[in-house]
């Protein structure tokens, strides 16, 4: 009987995305959970500001 070959099995391939992809993805995750800060955010400061300047005075 003649010996058969047997063909080595086949590796597994994987695949690793380059880090900045990976970086980018998570990045767009966080900015969706992350909610912008608004330019009324800074008024309502200033006028804390005014408020407790007022008191000072």
């Amino acid at each position: 009987m003649p010996e058969e070959k047997k063909e080595p099995p086949h590796p597994e391939v994987t695949f690793l995305p380059p880090l900045q992809m990976v970086l980018s993805f998570l990045d767009e995750k966080l900015r969706k959970r992350v909610p912008k800060k608004d330019a009324s955010d800074e008024k309502t400061v200033e006028k804390l500001i005014e408020k407790l300047s007022e008191k000072d005075e």
